[in-house]
């Protein structure tokens, strides 16, 4: 009789236990995907400082300073560059739709005034849930809807889009400034980039951005499927190398231009704004990975949306 109490026991404090380790890295997961948003929140913020650039040639500098810290870290810890036979085909899958994804929100954030092209980012968790539950076998319970519709709202009050609250009139003129030139005649009508940007170019942007949302739930379902069956480090690696050739055959069919790296040399403004992009893109890619493979796919993508209040 006391054995089977004492047994009971054990079993109790061992769930309890197991109860409380589950909860450890749920609140470690959401850690490191805080930290993750307001590394992205820095790059979205130093992307629209390069309004200018081409969406490819960013995204290219962006993947060579992935590659250059990846490698060094994964030679350092001497680990192998390719990971896990078994995991490759998933961190390929993982890096191309994570590729594409960020391509659509450069591409968004340029065209698209900032607080509309943050909302339509936002719209990432309802994909990441959907394909999480179709493809890994995560349940959707009535808290994480409910935490999605309450979060996207919650974005879209705080970004205020243009498409759902209207254009500031008055003096509070659009956060993305003029185009004019300052040469520019008198006659000539300088525009904003919110009436300059044709409509059905404005359309395209939405699109394509919606477009970005969905791979990027891809993405990180996919970072789920793995597990931790690779590092956070593989990934971003991944991510890099296939960044890569994705721009450039990007830039060379949409924008006409093969040449992502740029026709003239770098400024050492913009290089500086480079390294930038580059270096808080690895830290958002790395802690995300990592808080992925602590938390749930829906949750983790709902916890990204903090990089508004960033």
């Amino acid at each position: 009789m006391n054995t089977m109490k004492e047994k009971r026991k054990f079993l109790s404090r061992k769930q309890s236990s197991l109860h409380l380790e589950d909860k450890h890295h749920s609140l470690l997961g959401i850690f490191f995907i805080l930290l993750g948003a307001f590394s992205f929140s820095v790059m979205f913020l130093f992307v629209k400082l390069m309004k200018d650039a081409n969406t490819f040639t960013l995204v290219f500098y962006r993947a060579v300073c992935e590659i250059a810290i990846a490698v060094a870290e994964l030679k350092r810890s001497q680990k192998s560059l390719l990971g896990p036979p078994e995991v490759r085909l998933y961190l390929v899958i993982r890096a191309s739709t994570g590729a594409i994804a960020v391509c659509a929100f450069f591409y968004g954030i340029q065209m698209l005034p900032l607080p509309d092209a943050v909302t339509l980012q936002f719209i990432t968790p309802a994909f990441s849930a959907a394909f999480a539950v179709c493809l890994v076998g995560e349940p959707w319970k009535l808290l994480d809807m409910i935490g999605s519709v309450v979060c996207l709202t919650g974005v879209a009050f705080v970004a205020h889009p243009t498409w759902l609250f209207g254009t500031p009139t008055g003096t509070d003129v659009d956060t993305n400034a003029a185009y004019a030139s300052e040469d520019a005649s008198e006659d000539e009508p300088i525009s904003i980039v919110s009436e300059d940007v044709a409509l059905e170019q404005k359309t395209m942007a939405v699109l394509v951005s919606l477009g970005g949302a969905a791979t990027a739930g891809l993405a990180y379902v996919m970072v789920r499927k793995i597990g931790d069956r690779a590092s956070a480090v593989h990934m971003v690696l991944y991510f890099g190398a296939l960044s890569i050739p994705i721009t450039l055959i990007g830039s060379a069919y949409l924008v006409g231009e093969w040449r992502i790296w740029g026709k003239e040399m770098l400024s050492l403004t913009d290089a500086c704004l480079l390294l930038v992009i580059g270096f808080s893109s690895y830290a958002g890619q790395f802690f995300t990975n990592l808080g992925l493979q602590h938390e749930t796919a829906a949750t983790a993508t709902l916890a990204t949306s903090t990089q508004i209040v960033w």
